[in-house]
C-alpha cells in the first residue's frame, strides 16, 4: 500500500507512532493464588502494570483487606506505594498487621474530594514521567485509592460547610468517570499500576440480568479488571452457638481482559491468621484433575492419600502442577490456532493461484 509511508509521516507530525499492543511488563499477586487465576488467567499474578484494577462489593466484604494484601505483594517486588485514603480505613496499625511496611517506600495521603485525589495522582505521575519517562527499567509504583465512594465533589464539600444537605445533580459520577478515564491514559505507558475500591448497590430490577449487585457505570467502562467481592460468615464449632471466626469471601472476576470473566472462588479468611495464599487451591486442583478426591481423602496421582487439613504440606507442589497444566493447555490452544491459520492461508493461496492471481504463470 503506497499510501502507508505518507500515513506514517502524518502520524509522526502529530506526535504519534505506529507500534504494537504490548502485554503488561510485570504483575503483582493479589495474595491468593486462586484469586489470581480468576483475574489474570494465571495462578501467579493478578495486578498488571499500566492498568487500573477495582475491588468492588458491599460494605465489609474485604476490599480494603485485599488492597493491603496487594500492597504487601507489590512491596516484595520493590514497588513504591502511594496510598490515597478517603475513609480513614488504611491506618498504620491495620496495614502493618497484614504485612505492609509503612516505613519504607510508602506514602500515605488522606484525601476528601475528587479534585484532591486527581491533583495528588497527576502531580506524582507528572514528576515520575519527568524523571524516568517510559523506560522499561523505571521504578515500579502501585497507587491505591480507598475508596472512590467516600470522595466528595467540591460542591458537596461547599454544601457541608454551609450546613446544607443537597445533591450535586449527578456531577459526582461524571467526575469519577472522567478521573478514572484520565488515570487509564496516564499510566498505560509507565511502570505504574492502580488499584481502586468502590461500593456496589442493590439491583432493583431482577430481570435485567445483573444479579444481586450493580456496579456503577462511573467505574465499569474505563477499568481493565474488576473483582466483585461478597462475604459470608466463617464459623467454628458445632451447633447454633458456633462462633464467627472470620469471613468466607466470594470473589468473582466481574470484568477482566486477561481471563474468562465471571469465574468465582470462595476464600476463607480467619480473623486470627488472615488469608492463606493457598486457600481455595485444593478445590480448583480437583476440578483440573491434578488432585483426585476419594471420599474425605485426596491424593496426587501416584502419591499417598492425605486429608484436606494436611494440604499445606504439598500445596506448593500442587500450585506448580496447576500452573504447568494451565500453560500446557494454552500452548495446545495456540498450536491449534496456528494450524487453523496455516490451513486458511494455504487455501487462500490455492484459490488465488486457481484464479490466476498471485500464482506462477
Amino acid at each position: 500500500m503506497d499510501f502507508l509511508d505518507g500515513f506514517k509521516k502524518e502520524l509522526a507530525k502529530a506526535g504519534l507512532e505506529e507500534g504494537s499492543s504490548k502485554p503488561p511488563r510485570y504483575w503483582y499477586s493479589s495474595g491468593n493464588y486462586v484469586l489470581n487465576k480468576i483475574l489474570s488467567g494465571s495462578f501467579l499474578r493478578a495486578i498488571p502494570q499500566g492498568r487500573v484494577v477495582c475491588y468492588t462489593g458491599p460494605s465489609g466484604s474485604g476490599k480494603s483487606f485485599l488492597v493491603c494484601n496487594a500492597i504487601r505483594e507489590a512491596q516484595k517486588q520493590g514497588a513504591q506505594i502511594v496510598v490515597l485514603d478517603s475513609e480513614n480505613a488504611l491506618d498504620d496499625d491495620f496495614v502493618t498487621k497484614i504485612g505492609v511496611d509503612v516505613e519504607n517506600n510508602y506514602a500515605y495521603v488522606p484525601v476528601d474530594t475528587i479534585p484532591q485525589a486527581q491533583k495528588v495522582i497527576s502531580t506524582f505521575i507528572g514528576g515520575y514521567k519527568k524523571e524516568y519517562g517510559d523506560a522499561e527499567d523505571a521504578p515500579q509504583v502501585l497507587i491505591v485509592i480507598d475508596s472512590l465512594d467516600m470522595l466528595m465533589t467540591e460542591t458537596e464539600e461547599e454544601n457541608f460547610a454551609k450546613g446544607v444537605t443537597k445533591g450535586d445533580q449527578g456531577q459526582r459520577n461524571k467526575q469519577l468517570k472522567a478521573m478514572l478515564r484520565q488515570f487509564v491514559q496516564a499510566v498505560k505507558h509507565y511502570n505504574i499500576a492502580v488499584i481502586v475500591t468502590a461500593q456496589v448497590y442493590k439491583n432493583q430490577d431482577v430481570l435485567n440480568g445483573e444479579g444481586l449487585w450493580i456496579v456503577s457505570d462511573a467505574i465499569k467502562f474505563s477499568l481493565s479488571m474488576i473483582a466483585m467481592l461478597t462475604k459470608l460468615k466463617l464459623r467454628t464449632g458445632d451447633g447454633p452457638s458456633r462462633e464467627v471466626a472470620g469471613i468466607r469471601m466470594k470473589a468473582e472476576g466481574y470484568k477482566t481482559r486477561f481471563a474468562q470473566p465471571f469465574q468465582t472462588v470462595t476464600i476463607e479468611v480467619p480473623y486470627e491468621s488472615g488469608m492463606d495464599p493457598y486457600n481455595g487451591l485444593l478445590e480448583v486442583a480437583v476440578g483440573m484433575g491434578i488432585v483426585q478426591k476419594k471420599g474425605s481423602w485426596y491424593c496426587l496421582p501416584g502419591g499417598d492419600n492425605f486429608r484436606g487439613d494436611d494440604f499445606h504440606t504439598i500445596a506448593a507442589d500442587v500450585l506448580a502442577k496447576c500452573e504447568a497444566a494451565r500453560e500446557k493447555f494454552l500452548d495446545a490452544v495456540l498450536e491449534d490456532e496456528d494450524e487453523v491459520v496455516e490451513k486458511q492461508v494455504s487455501a487462500k493461496s490455492k484459490r488465488a493461484a486457481k484464479a490466476g492471481v498471485g500464482g506462477e504463470e
